[in-house]
């Protein structure tokens, strides 16, 4: 069962409000459900989390629930009772019950507190969230706890209950209230329903067999959709309402691929959420939420090989100001690595920090950085195709754009192009390859005709026998490797960003069939373990944050690739 909330989040599109299973601090191996609000960005320790969800049998002591969750509803079933969840319109939670309550108990900070508002509400603050909310009763019971203890409410909780069942509602704000009134839950329930069954419908179709994964795989693309606010100048969608709750700057770029066919407007604000914080010397940030937008990190520059993938598959998405945007954003973008990532115009631009790469802790970065790495010139050459194209109506500056390419290109293959493969160096001990046996080095593929056939072919044939292709996909290292570790992250996993890049470039070489196995590999992959961070490359278990963006969206092309094969064939 895919959609299970052990792993995957309940919530809806254009929202911050959130319910998933989670830890209970301080108690080891415990797990419960919360509501959250994943405003704020992933590094604060609470996640998020404004109430811990207890349920009550008929005589109100707390009981366990079993859980179904669809995409737009989730379900508690507490004995012969239930309490059912529905997100309506905005930050709004909408409950109904029979045989059974629930109580929502604040485990919050210092400064949480009850007021009773002018109109004659109770509002239940929880401080360190920056959150407010009113819950109110349409049916049934609702009691609301929160002893004044001198500058602040303890033991703060809300509870729905009531003999013949009830109903009830709850607003989440910041400063004021909703003006609107709330509708009741079965209007909140059909509008969360029909507004996802019109996104999957607008879904391109999958594989046979793929039924539960394709839906779960759009569920999450949807449902990972966060509002315009603070530092999101776009309607974003987070790499997930689990854990990661952020945007990243090459995450956006997938998440792009993955809506592009049937949402050109959403791609194109993936790029433009990340584009709009450029530094101006054209450093993207490493990720950017409600809150925060951070330079620590950046992250590579796959952003013109995206758009040129959209492009070619999707003519309209194009349109002249975007044409504008995106040129004036990708130029800055490879400016920035050309003048500030390296030392002379003769030298391969580089790495400072394995997260910049975005393969984080790989074993080209395990003896530190700045590391010359065979992805970063390949995306810049991909980048400057991309600008000529972008600017075919200026050729004097398209025609920079290619010989900047052309280049990149032989610096390329003078300085990590070994006889045999691609190798990662550090660029203050340029003579020596790093050790590791990295899938960063058939990244170089994506360049189709412009490699050398021979050095094509020793590629492909290094990937063949190289063990990196296991019986669910391209591992990120060997499993031959000294440095391979089952869940160690970019030291051995499947990642979906790479395994789709690998894809594509393989395509790109002719290499059709080797591609069209790694795509069945990642399909079965996510049929069996869900949208996973990343997966064990020799189990196929899914492992991290199990509801991931990008993940959703390679699936869904790789899915559409082998759709679209099937019924040529057919």
């Amino acid at each position: 069962m895919l959609f299970d909330i052990e792993h995957v989040p309940f919530s809806r599109r254009g929202c911050f409000l959130t319910l998933s299973m989670m830890r209970v601090p301080g108690r080891e191996g415990d797990r419960a459900l919360y509501l959250r609000h994943v405003s704020g960005g992933d590094e604060r320790a609470s996640l998020g989390r404004l109430c811990r969800v207890e349920f009550l049998d008929l005589a109100g002591e707390i009981a366990e629930a079993r859980f179904d969750l669809s995409p737009d509803q989730l379900v508690a079933r507490i004995g012969g009772g239930c309490v059912r969840f529905v997100i309506g319109e905005g930050e709004r939670l909408h409950l109904q019950g029979g045989r059974a309550g629930v109580r929502f108990r604040l485990e919050g900070s210092r400064y949480d507190y009850v007021y009773r508002t002018p109109a004659g509400e109770d509002c239940l603050v929880a401080a360190a969230e920056n959150v407010k909310f009113i819950p109110r009763a349409v049916s049934g019971d609702l009691a609301i706890s929160g002893e004044w203890q001198r500058d602040h409410s303890s033991e703060v909780s809300f509870t729905f209950s009531g003999d013949g069942g009830f109903e009830g509602n709850v607003d989440f704000f910041r400063a004021l209230p909703p003006a609107e009134t709330p509708g009741s839950f079965d209007e909140a329930h059909a509008g969360a329903m029909a507004e996802f069954v019109a996104w999957h419908r607008s879904v391109p179709a999958g594989v046979p067999g793929g039924e539960e994964a394709h839906r779960l795989a759009a569920y999450l693309l949807w449902t990972n959709g966060v509002p315009v606010g603070g530092a999101l100048t776009r309607p974003a969608i987070y790499m997930s309402k689990n854990h990661m709750i952020n945007i990243w700057s090459w995450d956006n770029a997938f998440s792009a691929l993955g809506v592009a066919a049937f949402d050109e407007n959403l791609a194109f604000d993936q790029f433009a959420a990340i584009f709009d914080h450029q530094h101006p010397s054209g450093l993207l940030p490493d990720y950017v939420n409600d809150r925060d937008v951070l330079f620590a990190f950046t992250k590579p520059p796959v952003h013109g090989w995206a758009v040129s993938c959209i492009a070619a598959t999707q003519p309209n998405f194009l349109t002249p100001e975007r044409k504008v945007y995106l040129s004036n954003a990708i130029g800055r973008q490879v400016a920035y690595w050309l003048t500030y990532a390296r030392a002379a115009q003769h030298e391969l631009p580089s790495y400072f920090h394995g997260n910049d790469s975005g393969w984080d802790n790989a074993s080209f970065f395990a003896e530190g950085g700045p590391v010359l790495s065979p992805d970063l010139p390949v995306f810049l050459i991909l980048a400057c195709e991309a600008l000529a194209t972008l600017l075919e109506g200026n050729p004097s500056r398209a025609a920079i754009w290619s010989e900047t390419a052309d280049r990149l290109q032989a610096l390329l293959i003078e300085k990590l192009w070994t006889g045999e493969t691609f190798g990662a160096r550090l660029a203050r001990e340029p003579g020596r390859i790093l050790g590791g046996e990295s899938l960063i080095q058939f990244m170089p593929l994506l360049l189709g005709k412009r490699l050398p056939a021979a050095i094509r072919d020793k590629l492909v044939a290094r990937l063949r026998k190289g063990g990196f292709i296991t019986e669910w996909g391209p591992a990120t290292e060997s499993p031959q490797s000294r440095f391979y570790e089952d869940d160690g992250y970019w030291r051995g996993p499947i990642w979906a960003p790479t395994t789709y890049l690998l894809w594509d470039g393989l395509r790109r070489q002719g290499e059709r069939a080797l591609a069209r196995e790694i795509a069945q590999k990642f399909c079965a992959l996510a049929n069996k373990s869900g949208m996973a961070e990343n997966f064990d490359a020799r189990s196929g278990r899914g492992l991290r944050d199990r509801a991931f963006a990008w993940t959703s969206a390679v699936y869904l092309l790789l899915a559409q690739s082998l759709h679209d094969e099937n019924r040529i064939k057919s």
